[in-house]
This record gives structure tokens, sequence and C-alpha cells, in this order.
């Protein structure tokens, strides 16, 4: 099979994507822009630019240990003014007293001087994105911002002017309450967000370049394609390129899924992240920095996390809707409590309707489930790209499994050749070495291991796919495939070999056939040895009750091993490409999510057919368009591990999406009827948003 090198436009989606300065997720929407040290960043929600902006930090530093700086000074002039407002209501009780009169006027001034830097240091951030570009946005910030400043205002007027409607304890306190919330929500989107992060941490700040015989250490940035590199052992590989000197193991288990460290000797490829176990490597760099696997990987990742589920796109346009009709609650009940009894509780009531009603629980429920859920299949090889893939996942009915390099193992072993001479076998590797098939990998290193030299010329070299693949070597036409493949080209194999074909299968031997020249000239048997993890695997899609059925090319003989060894029902044999995608098509006219696990080069067809297409072994090879989930290891029981995991995060998207419903029709009429006051309106929406992050965590223990 010829190689095939399939790579993803991430870098025009990547270009479209803009990523939050603070926490570092990908923004799927209109980003909001503030200035920070004199450049314009993006941020994801007011949320990020509030944490930034009360820490003057980004990441995981801006969202715990400063976080207490600024907002924990806002938090306790916020309690200050609470224990003294309870002065306030005591005093009521003595209105004929002067001294105590006074010491209450008294009292008024001092809770004003402690809430108005309550007021500018967790106010007006959010005043600023309720009205900003001169005109007022409608979000839920713009609520949050009518509710406090409101009650300050009122507040502030009945202070000089001797009123009683004094309300700074519920204005501070709605602040730091949604200040806190948005701590939480910034919070877990930024923990959400690590294991990219960590991956952007493979890969070594500086690397030693050899310049004119002499060793200099540069930063990363600075490597060029053609530079020499050194890497000692212990060291962390500086980019991707050639081994030009040296020997050694590398460990490449972050990009490949392989646990074992791979050797690797001169001429050999090497990535930049892997680490270098005990070799002294000269590398030569062979590509630009875009073009490395790691930095592929993290576009692709970055790719991956700006996508959303239909759900998400539908929970946006609820939100949209949501705010409006909220606002023409809290107007309307305004007006009903004004004639029913008076302003003061009017502007109370309304408050409470505009605090409980910030759908901050419904707008993160399912985007916060689906990130973990995303990163915890990236922490386990398995690159699920996009969110709606993740969804979609959740609903398969049907697994179709191809047999080679999926449920037997991928590299087969030869056990008997039989050629007119050994120039064959030579002909043979060299058409080969050009093939991506397990196959073809097989007898490749068997002939190296026989010392057979390979290196000829081939011309014109083609894939004919289910059948075999040909090409000009050294003048020779050659063919190499299937029986069906020497019928088709007219070829007539030897009674000899008919024997041989018969008897192999027999005993569940893949038959490969040579042609020469318009002649079958000889015969290549391999063995293949059935996965150990594949009878698990089965048994927990039988539990998972997901039908499933092994599609292959092979003959009738060796689909009756696998029914027999297995224990499946369905076994599909003799099959050609266009047969695969006849089946898959059949499937999915019942209305059934069908899902096809391949290797993503031999299945691409069936693997873009299906609704959900599983590429395994792709190791660096992650962008391979055909599949929407590559497995970067060869381990078969991460199929239904990521049907668990999109399972388990659907059940969880779903209950916060009813939690937040729940909690905003109880909230709301409540409100409406007066009963609920503002700050514990505010403490609910926090609780609220609480519930909903530590729900979504739950995914992380699937």
């Amino acid at each position: 099979m010829s190689k095939v090198t399939v790579e993803c436009d991430c870098n025009a989606s990547i270009a479209e994507a803009h990523e939050c300065f603070q926490c570092g997720i990908p923004i799927t929407g209109k980003p909001i822009k503030y200035r920070v040290e004199g450049k314009e960043e993006d941020f994801c929600c007011f949320g990020c630019y509030l944490i930034y902006k009360t820490t003057g930090l980004k990441g995981d530093e801006g969202t715990a240990v400063a976080f207490l700086g600024k907002f924990g000074f806002g938090y306790f002039l916020a309690m200050l003014v609470f224990m003294l407002s309870t002065y306030l209501y005591g005093a009521h009780f003595t209105p004929d007293d002067p001294q105590a009169k006074m010491f209450t006027n008294f009292i008024k001034y001092i809770i004003l001087i402690l809430a108005t830097p309550v007021m500018i240091l967790l106010g007006i951030p959010i005043l600023r994105n309720a009205v900003s570009g001169g005109r007022i946005n409608l979000n839920t910030d713009t609520l949050i911002a009518v509710g406090a400043f409101s009650a300050y205002f009122l507040s502030v007027y009945s202070v000089f002017t001797d009123k009683p409607s004094i309300y700074f304890e519920t204005a501070t306190m709605i602040l730091v309450l949604v200040t806190f919330g948005r701590y939480l929500e910034t919070s877990s989107r930024a923990k959400a967000s690590n294991f990219m992060k960590r991956l952007m941490e493979l890969s070594p700040e500086k690397a030693t370049v050899i310049r004119d015989d002499q060793e200099i250490e540069i930063p990363r940035n600075e490597i060029k394609v053609g530079d020499i590199l050194k890497v000692v052992p212990g060291e962390k590989i500086p980019a991707d390129g050639i081994v030009i000197e040296g020997q050694g193991h590398v460990d490449e288990s972050l990009l490949t899924g392989e646990s074992k460290p791979v050797l690797k000797n001169i001429g050999d490829e090497i990535f930049t992240g892997t680490i270098n176990i005990d070799g002294a490597f000269k590398i030569k760099v062979n590509k630009p920095s875009e073009d490395w696997a790691l930095n592929r990987f993290i576009n692709l990742m970055k790719e991956i996390r700006a996508s959303k589920a239909p759900i998400n796109r539908i929970t946006d346009t609820i939100a949209a809707y949501f705010l409006p009709v909220v606002i023409l609650l809290a107007l309307g009940s305004f007006m009903y409590w004004y004639y029913q009894e008076g302003f003061e509780k009017a502007l109370i009531v309304s408050m409470s309707v505009l605090l409980i009603s910030c759908p901050c629980a419904f707008s993160i429920g399912a985007p916060l489930a689906l990130w973990i859920g995303l990163g915890e299949a990236m922490r386990e090889g398995i690159i699920i790209k996009g969110a709606d893939v993740l969804e979609k996942l959740s609903s398969v009915k049907h697994i179709f499994f191809d047999k080679t390099g999926t449920i037997t193992e991928k590299n087969m072993v030869v056990t008997y050749v039989k050629a007119i001479d050994e120039d064959i076998l030579k002909i043979v590797c060299a058409l080969e070495k050009n093939s991506e098939h397990p196959l073809g990998k097989s007898f490749v290193s068997y002939c190296l291991k026989k010392g057979i030299d390979c290196d000829c010329k081939v011309e014109n070299f083609k894939v004919h796919f289910g059948y075999g693949i040909e090409g000009i070597v050294d003048g020779n036409e050659v063919y190499v495939g299937s029986k069906k493949y020497m019928e088709k080209l007219g070829l007539n194999i030897p009674e000899e070999l008919r024997t041989i074909e018969e008897r192999a299968e027999e005993e569940g031997q893949v038959v490969v056939f040579i042609g020469l020249n318009k002649k079958v000239a000889g015969i290549v048997l391999f063995s293949q040895k059935i996965k150990d993890e594949a009878p698990i695997v089965f048994k927990a899609l039988k539990k998972l009750k997901i039908k499933f059925a092994v599609l292959t090319g092979d003959t009738p003989y060796f689909a009756k091993v696998i029914k027999e060894k297995l224990g499946i029902e369905e076994v599909k044999a003799g099959l050609l490409p266009e047969d695969k995608l006849k089946i898959l098509s059949e499937e999915k006219k019942k209305g059934k999510v069908v899902a096809m696990v391949g290797d993503g080069i031999n299945d691409a067809p069936a693997l873009a057919k299906a609704d959900i297409g599983v590429a395994m072994g792709c190791g660096t090879d992650i962008t391979r368009e055909s599949a929407n989930i590559s497995l970067l290891g060869d381990d078969l029981r991460k199929i239904p591990l990521m049907i668990i995991l999109a399972k388990k995060v659907k059940k969880i998207i779903y209950t916060n999406m009813f939690w937040a419903f729940i909690y905003n029709i109880i909230g709301l009429g409540l409100a409406l009827m007066g009963k609920l006051n503002p700050i514990f309106a505010a403490l609910a929406m926090v609780l609220s948003s609480a519930f909903v992050i530590a729900n979504s965590i739950r995914v992380k223990n699937w």
C-alpha cells in the first residue's frame, strides 16, 4: 500500500479561534476584548477578565493563591459592612434616643466609606462589561450591575438625606458572591485546560546546537531546519529530526501511546518532547517547527477544544432569549410591587429577580463537562476530534471492526515463503517498502532479518484497496496481493501453490501471492494472533448493549476462527472496500449511530462513511482526516472506555441542564412573590454554579 500522509488544516481553524488570555480555553463565539498592559487581549467571559483584574495574574496562578489578594480585601470590607448593617437594623428599636441616633448616623457614614472600595474594586469591572463601546450590553453582568449599583446609590442617597433605606450590605455581598462564583467558573476552566499546558511544557526551552564545530545553547524558537542538535541521556528531544549519530532508547509514550521505550538508530525519525533515556544522539532537524509532531498535536487539541456540541449551541440559544425575558419580568415585578408597597419593596424584588435569573449555571453546564471529558480522553490517548463527536459517541448502537491490526496484532509473522528464486524476494521487498499495510511491513522486516537487499528501483507504485499492490521494480512488472487480485489480473495460480493456499487457510493463516511479469511466481504465508484484550473488549461491549461485527477481506476460514475464539456472532469475510461501505450504509439507514474501527489508512473510506470513525495506532500521525477519533496506541480496550466516558459526560450534562432549569424556575417564582432577599438570591446563584461545577468534575471519576 502506498504511504499516505494526510494533514488537517489546523492552522486555518486556529487562526479563527481566539484563546482566552486568562484560562487558555479556546473561544468559540465572539471574544470579549480588554486592554492588558497596553495590548488588547481576548477573554472568553467577563469572569476571566474579572479574575485577572482582581489578581493581576493569569492561568492557575491567577485563579488560586493570588485570588486571595484583592478579592480577600473586598470580602473583608463587605463583611464589616454586613456586621455594621446589623447594628442599623437594631437601632430601629430605639428611634427616640438622641445619642443612639447620632451614633447611628456616624455608623452610616462608616458603612459608606467601607462599601465604596468594594464597589470600585469588584463592581466597576462588572459595570464596564455591562456598559462598553458606548452602549448597554445585554448580558448577565448588566443584570448584576443594575441590581448592585441600584442598591448602592439608593443607600448613598439615604445616608445624605437621613432616610432609613440603607442597603450597602446587599450591594457589597452581591458583588462578593458573584465574584466568588466567577472565580469558581474560571478556576474550573483553567483546570480543564491543564492537559494542554502540560503538552506545551513537554518541549525543552533550550537546545544544544552544533555550529562551526562548536556546541552552542540556543532558545527553542531559534532552531532552524538543517541544524545539528546534540541530545544527551535524560534530556528531552528539542525538535523533530533524523538521527545522524548515536543509538539509544526514547520514551515516546505521550505521543504514540507506546509504553515501551523505542530503540532509535541512525536514519530513524525522532520527535520533540520525547525523552532520551540512554542514548547520545546527534539529530538533524528536517522540518520547520510548525510541522513538528508535538506542535501539530497541540494545534489539533486547540481545534478540538474550540468545537461546540449541538447541546452546547442549544444552551447558548436559550441563554440569549432568557435574558430579555428576565429583564421584562424584573420591570413587571418592579411596577407591580411599586404600586403595592412602594419603591423600596419594588427595588428589592426586582433585584432578586435579576440576580436569581442569571443563567451562569445553565451556560457552563454543557461546555464544562465536555471540556473535562475531552481532557480525560486525551490523557488516555484517545483523541476525540470535537465536542460534537463526543456527544454523538454516547449514542453509538453498532460498532464494526476491521480485522488486520485491529482485533489481530499489527505485526504479523511470515511463516512460509515459496518463490522461483531469491531474487523475487528482493524485488517484492523493494515494492513492499512503499506500503503502509501491516503485511507489507512484516514482509520487509522478514527480508531484512534474512539479509536480503531490498534497494531496488521502484516505479509506478500503485495501491488497489482490498486487492494488493503493483509496481515496476528493476524493469519487472510485480504484483503482490490476494487470490482475488491474481484472478482479476487473469493470472493462473499453479496447482502446487493452490494446495499450499488451501492448507494455510484451514489453519487460519493469511495468504499472499506474488505475480511477476504476467505469471504467479510465489506465495507468502502469514500467521496472525488475536489480541489478548479482544475477548475482554467484546464482553464489555455486550454489557454496554452495543452490537458489534467484524468486517474482513480474509477468507471464511479465518472468519470461522474468529467466531470460535471470540464468540462473535457476526463476522463478514471476503469483503472488498466497497462491500464494507454498503454494509455501513444499510445499517445507517436503520437510524442507528454506527462506528467503524480500523487503522485509519487501509480503512479510510469506511471510517469516513461511518458516523464515528476510529483510527487505531495513529502514533504521531494524529491528523488522519478519515477518522473522528484517533487512538495513539493499539490497545483495543480504549473502545469501550471511550464509550463509557461519552455516556458519563452526556448524563452529567443533562443533570446540569435539569438542575439549572429547575433552580431558575423555583427561584424566579419565589423572587416574583417577594419571598427572596437579594443577598440570598446572589448566594443561590453561586450555589447553583458550584453544584454544576462539582457535578461536571465527576466526569473524572469515570
